[in-house]
């Protein structure tokens, strides 16, 4: 056996030789420190021409649209006036039936719009995402660039330092790549081919 002094001595050399591999483990198991970028995705839908694009179809796509719709909300207000003044001198079997033709005529057109306006809200959120995924691409490809393991919204940075924010790299290089979208537009009811208001 060993005398007692060198057991002592050959259990603490492996204490310290467990400890220093022990240590080792865990500073190779330690994650890589945070390389952050900062983006803000909002601003880049505002900002980005694709985005600009989309908003300016749909707004001239509705704008004909719209005066589609006044203009037979018009013909109903006369339609309305008028009922209101043959009121006192309309049999009331008559009365009651042109109240039904205005009331068909109003529902009608107020199924067209909310139906047209849903329409045309689906068609910008399928093109805005469209946008939004080529952004998202971007600022993929900004953070493999940098090295990034790390990227922030704006929106939950307190304080950053210079040079961590892509939000405009980010936006130009969307403006070279998508500089325009074609919105896939719904066709649209068109409130004016809608029977004519009844005669009195």
């Amino acid at each position: 056996m060993w005398p007692k002094i060198k057991r002592r001595a050959l259990f603490g050399l492996l204490l310290a030789f467990t400890a220093a591999f022990c240590a080792s483990r865990a500073l190779a198991q330690q994650p890589a420190p945070p390389v952050i970028i900062i983006a803000d995705i909002n601003q880049i839908l505002r900002d980005a021409k694709a985005a600009k694009d989309v908003q300016v179809q749909l707004d001239k796509a509705m704008m004909g649209y719209s005066k589609a719709v006044t203009a037979q909300e018009n013909e109903l207000q006369k339609m309305r006036d008028e009922l209101e003044r043959q009121r006192a001198t309309l049999a009331p079997d008559a009365f009651s039936a042109r109240a039904r033709a205005y009331q068909q005529r109003f529902d009608s057109l107020d199924r067209s719009v909310q139906a047209n306006r849903q329409a045309m809200q689906q068609s910008y959120n399928d093109a805005m995402t469209k946008v939004e995924s080529t952004a998202l691409q971007i600022v993929a490809e900004i953070a493999a660039e940098r090295k990034a393991n790390l990227v922030l919204t704006r929106a939950a940075v307190l304080f950053e330092a210079d040079g961590l924010d892509i939000t405009a790299e980010v936006t130009k290089r969307l403006d070279a790549k998508l500089p325009s979208l074609a919105v896939n537009l719904p066709k649209l009811d068109n409130p004016a081919g809608q029977p004519p208001a009844a005669k009195p």
